[in-house]
């Protein structure tokens, strides 16, 4: 044992700066692998624990996963050591394969073979005509131009939608945004506001507002918001459970339909929302409603971060069953998911990039020991 390498990480704990729970979590890991791998300890010794501990967690792409006990306790839990151990390595530029293999649990070995690649940003666009343009094979640029109204995809990824005041007049075409499993895109609308869809997902919206007294969309899926403002012309969001009103704001709605409820989350401006039976909320930013098949609206404080989770590019799980975490990882890699006996009813919470491949995702959820999985193709299997 380097004794004066234990003498640093006590020091690093101990030092007036205190370190995160996610730093003392690493060190304690690295307690753990000293005993195994001398060398791999002499990398850590080499490099600043916080100058290079934004860096590993960027490397790595995992935030802490906790998993919660049926008897009410909580244990922290930290990506492998194997993991740990490789992004340091990498840090430092030396690589100790061993290392990562010898705490690699077998269950995993199956899904690094049939491993699947993460989403991308790509949809469909159908036009009035029922004319379809595949948006990743599209070239940037001018996409179409009808009537005064040209469409153009840009050089991010984003289809924008502008009028001509020259041609523009009266318009009645439909168009609509889709987004398959595994996809997500961002429009700009002919009004300026921005639409972000999720996987799953589509919104049916005017070629043209112009002469319009609302601006009104339809959605099916999940969608992030930022509307323009127009006092003279309301923004509408009806969706099959309910409608929203707007003047300008910003705010997220989930209304997939297979749930038996829509979610709408406010995060600047206001909003009222409708349901079918007209009972109307207004909710304020910072809380989120739910629409219950049209009968009920509850109103209460929104975990943003969560909601917000998929437009910014990550999986964010907070005290969810494997059930609800699995129809999201369903939506984004585009598979089919069977349970194999009985369904954890363990809670999960963690933090990742979505554009990992799953293979990192199920890992992460499997070190809990609640769970374990097997891929076949795109066919995911869920086991205790």
């Amino acid at each position: 044992m380097d004794e004066k390498l234990l003498e640093k990480l006590e020091a690093d704990e101990q030092s007036p700066q205190d370190l995160s729970p996610e730093e003392q979590l690493l060190l304690a890991e690295l307690r753990t692998l000293r005993d195994e791998s001398a060398e791999a300890l002499n990398v850590y010794s080499s490099f600043d624990t916080r100058k290079k501990w934004a860096q590993l967690k960027e490397q790595i792409g995992v935030d802490v996963i906790s998993h919660h006990h049926s008897k009410g306790k909580v244990r922290k839990l930290w990506i492998s050591i194997s993991s740990a151990a490789a992004a340091i390595l990498m840090i430092a530029g030396i690589s100790l394969i061993y290392v990562k293999d010898r705490h690699k649990p077998q269950h995993l070995v199956n899904i690094i073979k049939n491993d699947i690649a993460p989403g991308k940003n790509t949809a469909t666009l159908t036009l009035d005509n029922g004319k379809k343009i595949v948006l990743s094979a599209a070239n940037k640029g001018q996409l179409t131009r009808e009537a005064g109204i040209v469409i153009s995809k840009t050089a991010d990824g984003q289809v924008v939608y502008s009028v001509d005041n020259q041609e523009s007049g009266p318009d009645t075409r439909i168009h609509m945004l889709s987004t398959a499993k595994g996809e997500t895109y961002r429009l700009r609308l002919p009004d300026q506001s921005e639409v972000w869809l999720n996987a799953s997902s589509s919104v049916k919206f005017p070629a043209s507002f112009a002469s319009q007294k609302v601006r009104q969309v339809e959605l099916t899926g999940e969608a992030y918001f930022e509307i323009a403002k127009d006092k003279a012309h309301p923004f509408i969001v009806k969706t099959n459970q309910q409608e929203v009103q707007v003047l300008g704001t910003h705010f997220n709605i989930n209304s997939y339909p297979d749930k038996n409820n829509t979610t709408t989350t406010l995060l600047e401006g206001s909003l009222r929302v409708l349901n079918h039976a007209q009972q109307g909320e207004i909710i304020k930013p910072g809380e989120q409603s739910v629409s219950d098949a049209g009968k009920n609206i509850t109103i209460s404080p929104a975990n943003i971060k969560n909601v917000m989770a998929w437009k910014n590019g990550y999986f964010r799980f907070r005290n969810e069953p494997i059930e609800d975490i699995m129809e999201k990882i369903i939506r984004w890699y585009n598979i089919d998911v069977i349970y194999e006996g009985k369904v954890s009813n363990e809670k999960f919470s963690g933090h990742i990039s979505r554009n990992k491949n799953i293979s990192e995702v199920l890992n992460m959820l499997s070190y809990s020991n609640a769970v374990k999985f097997k891929v076949e193709g795109r066919r995911v299997t869920v086991m205790q």
